[in-house]
């Protein structure tokens, strides 16, 4: 565990909308867990062929300086929610120009995970062919969280979950990186961990397929025990749909783990109406945890 302070940061993801209010308090609560620094970023996309020089008597350049300043308000306003909230916490901020995709991409190149977080509406965006999701998903090589802001009339702040961390399994090689990034998440938090293979229902009719898909969950969750033996571990051989089936399993869970490339292309998971469905219904954040290369 690295020292206070030190180390890869968490980096989160600010707009000047209320929606990154939830994975900004889940992200700075990250750093804390696991004793990294905090980077607060915000991206700004020019309108094309605006001026981007100091402040002078000319409107355009006039216009220029305000953009920038009502970025940086953005930041030092989080900057300030934070510091007060967790002092101790060692936060830094990022005004960067640039498409939010390629942004978010060259952050993820120094960080340990990056937040995000958006409406329950914004998910469709954020995963459709022309938003962020498809240029981050599976690209990133770190796990990327998404934090979803409660909905109208659930109160303000983020509804954390205090049930365990759930992972999603596969018997793929990143089902393995995805449960030893459970495993470490449970750990941090005092949680428990539940492991959880979703079967399709013609294959539960199947003699033999209940007990492979426990083995391919022990194969998953293989000497992790050991490393973090304060973590109470059960598993669950479900059938239906996955992303269904895994949001009921994470109803109250601290957060839901898979894997960014699993058995079948889970990568095309995030990216279809399966994964949509599983980012709009689940209550808890969502993280992706990359493959192994």
């Amino acid at each position: 565990m690295p020292e206070n302070g030190t180390g890869r940061p968490v980096v989160v993801g600010v707009t000047r909308s209320g929606s990154s209010r939830p994975a900004l308090v889940w992200a700075a609560k990250e750093a804390r867990l696991r004793h990294l620094p905090l980077e607060i970023l915000h991206s700004q996309e020019w309108p094309p062929g605006m001026l981007r020089r100091a402040a002078s008597d000319r409107p355009a350049e006039l216009w220029a300086t305000q953009f920038r300043a009502a970025g940086q308000a953005v930041l030092d306003e989080a900057l300030r929610e934070e510091s007060a909230r967790v002092p101790g916490l060692r936060v830094s901020t990022r005004l960067a120009e640039g498409r939010p995709a390629q942004v978010l991409r060259e952050a993820a190149d120094h960080a340990s995970m990056l937040v995000l977080g958006t409406r329950p509406a914004g998910f469709e965006q954020l995963l459709s062919p022309g938003g962020v999701g498809p240029a981050l998903v599976g690209h990133l090589p770190c796990p990327l969280a998404l934090v979803r802001h409660p909905e109208a009339g659930a109160g303000a702040g983020v509804q954390e979950g205090t049930g365990p961390v759930v992972v999603g399994i596969d018997g793929s090689p990143g089902a393995a990186r995805a449960a030893r990034f459970a495993f470490e998440e449970a750990a941090l938090r005092g949680a428990d961990l539940l492991a959880v293979e979703v079967l399709p229902r013609a294959d539960t009719a199947v003699e033999g397929v209940v007990e492979e898909g426990s083995a391919e969950i022990s194969e998953a969750l293989a000497g992790q025990g050991e490393r973090f033996p304060e973590v109470k571990v059960r598993h669950e051989v479900l059938s239906g749909r996955p992303a269904i089936v895994l949001t009921r399993a994470a109803t109250g869970a601290q957060c839901l783990v898979v894997g960014s490339r699993g058995r079948g292309g889970f990568r095309g998971m995030l990216l279809g109406s399966t994964g949509r469905t599983l980012v709009h219904s689940a209550r808890c954040p969502l993280v992706v945890v990359p493959a192994d290369e």
